[in-house]
């Protein structure tokens, strides 16, 4: 691979080898004919391989540039999640104000579990469009570009994104010869080794393969550890032509110590004395402290997929696109979850209550795009009309102690200040039978039409159409599943956007649409009330805002407010035992934002979220919530992080983020509070010579104790103080 970095120039100016999504287009709507032909493929486009700036969505559904699309989307680049040492989508969206990260609970696993403008976007996480199964935690060896995209989105991908969606792009093969490796080893005793490698077959074809091997404990938690392989290939053929074939597929395996953090002193309880003065928060602990037997949690992973797409281009304007992907995640567990035996005689915890999940997800996708542009009058059209059919399986085992009762192999208690993790385990557990089952099916059929007027006035409008039936079965008599419930759900959701032009490099617009929500979204349902009948819940979403590109188009910066309201929250039911629809919530906001070149040595991209939320109303037994803030929606928070060009080899970077406090509840006798925090982290790189680079990254440089997940009994820290330094050579 050519490398730049002794070269200034070509290092801030040379075209990034990532290719455009689609044909380019103007801001205004007019078509531009290419030297080259260009991958109709959606890819974010970054102005140079070093750059943080990214012109274009990483989805095809949206046809137009950043700058003139009426939506705040927020794009991670390679190079930014380089620069910062970004290994998981969890580290690269702290770097993303107006997201917050929940904990597992007995109902969900440990993962990617996270909040986007108040309301929950772990059933909303897609890699290259397409949604992607169960929770766990996702790594970034394989990924060339994270996309945040906030508001309501089931126009463009469906049920949930209730607050938006996460995108994940994958690395593919490309017309390049290259073999990237790379070795970091940190103050964690932890490792971490990385190929990529790139080789041309002919002059059309490609193949590339990413390999990862990772072993770390985690930073500020004792006995946390997690471990992964993973190798993922990539196959792209006739590349230069009309009609291309990509084939990518994945296979990992993750062996983690599984964390459930630290229990919080409940809101409501009455404590010993010395814990009156943390009532609703964090004990007075270490957050080292580990609450779990490490001779008896575990967590083993095994994820995979294969993706098959094919792009024919029919005409200069039109491209065929077809995707089909099928996937599996494996998900074997043991947790504990900490909890106070009593916490009004004791200060006792007990190791008594443990999760377990011997569970598979399992998803099969088919989609199905026509891309167009056309000239109707004086006006263009640039159109996305698609269908989607997909199949999600959910199968989950009874996983239990089969040797010994748990209360008996394992003691109860364990001291709040000083834990033992290291009590004798005697039990075994094993599978004993299927706990539950379900399908998930859904048929949609979208369109999206992009009309440009004029070059100051543009208009996005888009429908789609989904059925999602669902058929449940569980457990009721400790034998294999026999009771059923059944859903079947139509709905249609729409977006709309109108772009004003005041400037060929500024956009105002103003922005809406909506989403919906079903009770059995993830293929779970509550089978102790009546969820399975309810209608889904539904958010509708405002915005209005303005993007500007400055500094020769160096820099790109974003303004906007908006209102998201849920107008049929579940709520309780004062009538029956069982929930109904008559719940609102509303978050209104305020986003900053400002990425890109400064100078020609600095680079920065910073951001910020202001969210007011509340429960607007409730019934029953929820009337408590009315006037409280949602669950793990911070009403500010802030991004940002700089890097600088000492010289043409050494480069520098700094960053911080401050989270503020947050509740784990919208009920007043039954929430805790996190306070508020900075972190501060680090970068120093020095280029040796042409070929390897050294790079020493350092994170929370002040080893903050803070609360990074939020659960309902418990929290977890996150991360303390860590220092990595990375090698990597490129052939």
């Amino acid at each position: 691979m050519e490398n730049t970095m002794n070269n200034p120039s070509l290092k801030k100016f040379k075209r990034s080898s990532i290719t455009l999504a689609m044909a380019t287009v103007l801001p205004f709507g007019a078509a531009v004919a290419q030297e080259s032909q260009q991958l109709p493929t959606a890819k974010a486009t970054a102005q140079t391989e070093e750059s943080y700036k990214v012109d274009n969505s990483t989805s095809v559904k949206y046809t137009q540039p950043l700058l003139d699309t009426a939506k705040t989307i927020t794009v991670i680049p390679q190079s930014m999640m380089k620069d910062r040492n970004v290994d998981s989508l969890q580290d690269a969206l702290r770097g993303v104000p107006g997201i917050s990260l929940a904990a597992g609970e007995g109902g969900a696993p440990p993962g990617d579990s996270m909040n986007i403008r108040g309301f929950s976007a772990t059933n909303s996480i897609l890699v290259d469009g397409v949604r992607d199964v169960s929770g766990y935690y996702r790594d970034t060896y394989n990924v060339e570009a994270i996309e945040v995209v906030k508001g309501p989105s089931s126009a463009m991908y469906g049920r949930g994104s209730a607050g938006g969606i996460i995108n994940l792009q994958s690395k593919t093969a490309k017309l390049e010869e290259f073999t990237d490796v790379s070795l970091r080893l940190g103050t964690e005793s932890d490792y971490r080794a990385q190929l990529d490698t790139n080789i041309m077959v002919g002059n059309d074809t490609a193949i590339r393969v990413n390999v990862l091997a990772d072993d770390a404990d985690v930073a500020g938690r004792d006995e946390v550890f997690n471990s992964k392989q993973a190798i993922a290939g990539s196959l792209v053929t006739n590349i230069d032509s009309d009609s291309r074939l990509t084939v990518n597929a994945e296979y990992q395996e993750q062996d983690n110590m599984p964390d459930y953090g630290i229990p919080w002193v409940s809101n409501g309880s009455t404590p010993v004395a010395e814990l009156a003065d943390y009532v609703g928060t964090a004990p007075p602990v270490d957050f080292d402290n580990f609450y779990g037997n490490v001779y008896r949690d575990f967590e083993d992973i095994t994820a995979k997929s294969l993706t098959i797409k094919y792009e024919n281009d029919l005409t200069e304007e039109t491209t065929l696109r077809a995707q089909f992907r099928t996937g599996s995640v494996e998900r074997l567990n043991v947790v504990t979850a900490p909890r106070f035996l009593d916490n009004s005689t004791s200060t006792d915890v007990r190791l008594s209550d443990e999760k377990t999940r011997d569970t598979e997800n399992s998803l099969t996708v088919v989609q199905l795009d026509l891309l167009t542009s056309y000239q109707l009058g004086n006006t263009t059209h640039d159109i996305v009309t698609g269908v989607e059919l997909s199949r999600e399986k959910f199968d989950r085992w009874n996983y239990t102690d089969v040797v010994d009762d748990n209360l008996d192999s394992t003691p109860e208690l364990v001291d709040l200040y000083n834990p033992d993790s290291f009590v004798e385990f005697t039990g075994e557990y094993a599978r004993t039978g299927k706990n539950s089952e379900a399908t998930g099916d859904t048929t949609a059929i979208y369109i999206f039409d992009t009309i440009t007027f004029d070059p100051q006035w543009e208009l996005t409008a888009g429908l789609r159409y989904d059925i999602f039936e669902t058929e449940y079965f569980y457990d009721q008599d400790g034998e294999d599943p026999t009771v059923t419930l059944d859903a079947e759900e139509r709905e249609l959701s729409w977006n709309v956007g109108l772009v004003y032009k005041p400037a060929p490099n500024g956009s105002v617009y103003f922005g809406a649409g909506n989403s919906f929500t079903p009770s059995a979204e993830s293929l779970t349902v509550s089978t102790r009330s009546n969820a399975a009948d309810l209608d889904p819940e539904k958010i509708v979403s405002y915005e209005l805002g303005t993007k500007w590109e400055l500094f020769d188009g160096l820099v790109f910066a974003n303004a906007a407010i908006f209102r998201s309201e849920k107008t049929n929250a579940i709520s309780d039911d004062p009538d029956f035992d069982g929930d109904a629809l008559n719940g609102e919530q509303r978050v209104d906001g305020l986003e900053l934002g400002i990425v890109g070149q400064i100078t020609d040595e600095l680079q920065v991209s910073a951001a910020y979220t202001f969210q007011d939320s509340e429960v607007i109303s409730a019934t029953g037994e929820d009337v408590e919530q009315i006037g409280n803030e949602l669950p793990s929606t911070p009403e500010n928070s802030f991004s940002l992080w700089a890097s600088y060009d000492l010289t043409d080899a050494i480069q520098f970077g700094l960053g911080t983020q401050y989270m503020d406090e947050r509740y784990n509840s919208a009920s007043t006798s039954g929430r805790e509070i996190a306070d508020d925090y900075w972190l501060f982290d680090m970068m120093v790189s020095y280029q040796v010579n042409e070929k390897l680079n050294l790079q020493l990254n350092g994170t929370n440089l002040t080893d903050e104790d803070y609360i990074d997940q939020l659960g309902g009994g418990h929290f977890v820290p996150g991360e303390g103080r860590y220092f990595g330094l990375n090698a990597s050579y490129s052939f």
